[in-house]
């Protein structure tokens, strides 16, 4: 298919990232072209972990069931000190009660594009591969943005918004000339896609700490499929050629004389940097994925990081782009995002100096103390659960967000506005059975919950369309609520993307319809505004 002359949003990169905007605005009707510079998808990663939040987000564009068919769920870690076994660390369920994803999947970034890949197709929309941005200009109403076809071909391209998902080395960031502040580290890394026996614990991420380098065992689907990674050794590298047969020697050290390799698929060495970018966005253009930050792999954050900024930008270009709310929303994808970034840059960039670094207190740190501290913790509840919120991601919140507001009458330990709301099953009608409430959710709209209360009664269609309301019973519910922390009665109205952007006691029509549009800037509603308004104030002469 050819590349139209115009587009709503041009997205540039057709990584996980990328396609992942793709896929929520082809959901809601909005057709995006994406290009990408590469002749197709790729066939390795270095990206393993797929957190609970991404798969939370996956369910609802349905492919959640494939991603757990095509993973392994990591059940324990189980760490290795020089030569010994240390501890295992268990984080099966670590997250139970907290998502229907209670663990983490480990699944390659190829599946995942994958995925996401067919997705698209199947909505309609396609990746043009072998095509790169060469040149942008922006005005008021829109991007001109030039494009290069490896048989050497240019043409221009009008775009009204251009997300840049193009990567460390992001065009769109460099046209834009974002400054991207950062450093590599000192280290050399390999990744490595082999099948291979030895002393590892089956089905498991194995961990072999030593105190200058480390290596990891990721299990994979397949037998004796396992991704190995590590830190290639100083005496290597500085080698151009370097190859897997190379640090064979140094793995079999570490983590055992017995390992036995029958095969590399794939080999690939790396340096990791941490950078961020000064701004995500410059007037039409934005950057998410790597091209707006990226840090080291501690935690699994990378791919799930960019992920959530395709999903919290996406539901906000759709309504702009559908003339339902101001361009002025989209500010709050940079304000939202910026943070998340640098705290994620600065947890991982702490916990990856503590396993890499050379100094002799991290080295007694790793190898005495540390994994012993942490699979202790693991046995207490509350701490299990910190972990799970932070790694998973589903504890990220815009609690300071310009689109969250605040609740000073509803209890200080339940959610808030600008947090994931919780995942609880509940009864949605008297003596009814209990459901999963994020698989009644629609994430292509708000969705209001009138918990111990009526809902809205007479709400005119304009905003019916925008909202799928919730009843929930409060007395059938009082159970689950409590230990939530939510009273009754009360009312949530979640943004597409799950977050609470205004709680309250008592639901009211007036006050709704104002939050939607100062808080939103969906401008449409405000004529509904002034009619409900003006049907509030009656109500209240009458009642006088």
């Amino acid at each position: 298919m050819k590349i139209p002359a115009h587009c709503d949003v041009l997205i540039i990169g057709a990584g996980p990232t990328g396609l992942m905007l793709a896929c929520q605005l082809a959901r809601r009707g909005i057709r995006a072209t994406i290009i990408e510079r590469n002749a197709g998808p790729a066939l390795q990663s270095r990206a393993l972990g797929v957190q609970a939040r991404t798969l939370e987000i996956y369910a609802q564009l349905g492919i959640a069931a494939r991603a757990l068919e095509l993973g392994e769920r990591a059940t324990g870690a189980n760490i290795w000190v020089e030569g010994r076994f240390g501890a295992r660390v268990p984080v099966n369920d670590i997250g139970r009660n907290l998502s229907p994803y209670p663990y983490l999947l480990i699944l390659g970034q190829d599946d995942n594009e994958r995925l996401l890949g067919d997705y698209l197709r199947e909505h309609g929309g396609q990746v043009h591969w072998n095509t790169e941005l060469t040149g942008l200009a922006q005005d008021a109403d829109g991007v001109r943005a030039t494009l290069k076809n490896s048989d050497g071909s240019v043409h221009d391209i009008r775009a009204r918004w251009v997300a840049g998902c193009d990567g460390a080395r992001s065009a769109v960031r460099s046209l834009n000339k974002i400054d991207f502040p950062g450093a590599p580290y000192e280290h050399v890394f390999f990744v490595a896609d082999t099948s291979v026996t030895g002393p590892m614990r089956p089905g498991e991420l194995n961990v072999y700490l030593w105190r200058n380098e480390f290596h990891l065992f990721f299990p994979m689907r397949g037998r004796d499929h396992w991704r190995v990674a590590g830190i290639v050794p100083v005496e290597l590298r500085d080698r151009a050629d370097l190859k897997f047969a190379d640090v064979v020697p140094a793995i079999r050290q570490q983590a055992g004389a017995t390992l036995e390799f029958s095969e590399c698929r794939w080999f690939s060495t790396y340096r990791i940097h941490h950078r961020r970018a000064e701004h995500f966005r410059a007037q039409r253009c934005f950057l998410l994925g790597d091209a707006a930050h990226i840090h080291s792999p501690v935690g699994a954050q990378g791919m799930n990081t960019g992920l959530q900024d395709a999903y919290n930008l996406a539901w906000k270009l759709a309504l702009v782009i559908e003339g339902r709310a101001d361009a002025a929303l989209l500010d709050s994808y940079a304000a939202e995002r910026e943070p998340v970034a640098e705290d994620l840059l600065r947890s991982t960039d702490r916990g990856f100096a503590l396993v890499v670094s050379d100094h002799w207190i991290s080295r007694v740190l790793r190898t005495r103390v540390m994994y012993r501290v942490i699979a202790l913790a693991m046995h207490f509840e509350r701490i299990r659960k910190h972990a799970f919120a932070s790694i998973s991601q589903i504890g990220i919140h815009y609690r300071r967000s310009a689109l969250s507001a605040a609740a000073p009458d509803l209890p200080d330990d339940g959610p808030q506005a600008g947090d994931r709301f919780p995942w609880l099953h509940l009864k949605f009608a008297p003596g009814a059975a209990a459901e999963d409430i994020f698989a009644r959710f629609d994430d292509t709209r708000f969705n209001l919950l009138a918990i111990g209360q009526p809902p809205l009664t007479a709400t005119p269609p304009e905003l019916d369309s925008l909202l799928h309301t919730h009843v929930i019973p409060g007395p059938d519910n009082e159970q689950v609520l409590h230990g939530a922390g939510i009273s009754s009665p009360s009312f949530y109205l979640l943004r597409p993307d799950g977050h609470i952007g205004i709680a309250g006691k008592h639901l009211d029509a007036a006050v709704l319809s104002r939050y939607l549009i100062d808080h939103l800037r969906l401008r449409s509603l405000w004529p509904i505004h002034r009619t409900i308004a003006t049907r509030h104030a009656r109500s209240h002469r009458l009642i006088g």
